[in-house]
């Protein structure tokens, strides 16, 4: 299989210890993602995934369309200087892209930092997404999971697979609904880390993109009370638990622009 696409620059292609990893994990059976650690650096194999039922197919989309978005969205963000892993080497079916650092949501949980260089990471992550919306770009999926941390580089949004540009207003607030609700999935519930996350977000956004995300917000107001519900009887939900919490964050005082 050729390599078709090449994201370094001309005067620094794949070292041969490169070029020979890659070659040999394409060998290998198909693994959506794979670690490839080469001359002290790590890189990331990227390939279709391989849905087990037609179910989950539906669920999740087309693989292959999926990986072509995630490689769209990495050349294009790379032509605007905007945050995102550098591509090493891209063919039909695979991507190998840099490695951009460590995973913010695991970074906010990690006890061993200090608080104070929690929130510093958090909000180089919320102000790494305004960007991308400054720029019209929308990720599509920006749970802090989806966005990594590297002292060198800073933040670094990965996975493109729902990336869109020239978004209209609506995307980009369901795109910082989607980054907010994860950190309170993440804390499981409002703390100071939401409170920095959203502050850092909101003022570095283009104004338009909050009421947004208000607005999508809202539009959920009558899964409220069934929510509720589900959380008395299964109260460990994160996922359900941190949509409520969102609502209530935005909605509990009737001020439509959030705290």
């Amino acid at each position: 299989m050729g390599i078709v696409a090449h994201q370094m620059p001309a005067d620094s292609p794949l070292s041969p210890a490169l070029d020979a990893a890659l070659t040999a994990a394409l060998a290998l059976p198909v693994q959506r993602v794979l670690a490839l650690d080469v001359e002290g650096r790590r890189y990331w194999l990227k390939r279709p995934e391989r849905h087990k039922s037609w179910i989950r197919r539906l669920q999740k989309g087309d693989p292959a369309r999926a990986l072509a978005a995630d490689r769209e969205g990495l050349q294009a963000l790379a032509a605007r200087d905007l945050p995102a892993p550098r591509i090493a080497a891209a063919g039909e079916d695979f991507l190998l892209i840099e490695d951009a650092g460590r995973p913010v949501s695991r970074i906010i949980r990690d006890q061993n930092l200090p608080e104070a260089e929690r929130h510093r990471v958090l909000i180089a992550a919320a102000e790494a997404l305004a960007k991308l919306h400054r720029a019209g770009v929308v990720h599509g999926r920006p749970k802090i999971r989806d966005i990594c941390w590297n002292a060198g580089r800073g933040a670094t949004l990965i996975d493109f697979e729902a990336f869109r540009d020239g978004a209209a207003d609506d995307a980009l607030g369901r795109d910082a609904m989607v980054f907010l609700h994860s950190v309170l999935q993440v804390r499981r519930g409002r703390d100071a880390f939401y409170d920095t996350a959203a502050a850092a977000y909101r003022a570095a956004a283009p104004e338009r993109a909050w009421p947004a995300m208000c607005r999508r917000v809202k539009r959920f107001r009558w899964l409220m009370l069934p929510a509720r519900l589900a959380l008395a009887v299964k109260p460990k939900a994160p996922e359900l638990r941190g949509a409520v919490i969102l609502y209530r964050i935005l909605f509990a005082s009737g001020n439509d622009a959030g705290p």
